[in-house]
């Protein structure tokens, strides 16, 4: 990949943005959970968050674009008490990501971009799930990931 559309090189750096503060939040989760089941999963996110941060940053590199670094902390609006309330933002941070890789898909012509996004969009979209479920809450699926009204 060499050059992006500005729709698509703006996409990309929300997308990028989102995996920064998914990250950040799964620092936060991890530090409240008390099942080694949530703590592996919580292990394999912080894993495929990194490695889509990653490529999205290469991607925008290749593009001759800088891409846009972390926050130092990002503003969860509200007190993190226990597990349930960081597996809800787990759960907010991994709606974010869908976002923006759809928003990739929707923007992008580049086939290595898209692809990238599509595992973006169905790696956040299952993760949700599982936390929804986790939590017990049902619906546990969203019937389309990465649309907000």
């Amino acid at each position: 990949m060499s050059e992006l559309s500005e729709q698509a090189a703006a996409a990309l750096g929300d997308a990028l943005g989102a995996e920064h503060a998914a990250l950040w939040v799964y620092g936060l989760a991890n530090a409240f959970a008390g099942e080694a089941r949530v703590r592996t999963a919580i292990d394999d996110a912080v894993e495929q968050h990194t490695r889509l941060r990653d490529t999205a940053e290469q991607a925008m590199r290749q593009a001759g674009l800088t891409p846009t670094p972390a926050q130092p902390a990002y503003d969860v609006g509200a007190q993190v008490p226990d597990q349930s309330a960081a597996i809800d933002l787990l759960i907010t941070a991994e709606g974010d990501c869908e976002v923006g890789w759809r928003s990739v898909l929707d923007n992008s012509d580049d086939a290595g971009l898209r692809r990238t996004a599509l595992d973006g969009l169905t790696t956040s979209a299952t993760r949700a799930t599982r936390w929804r479920l986790t939590l017990g809450r049902q619906p546990a699926v969203e019937h389309f990931p990465g649309q907000r009204s």
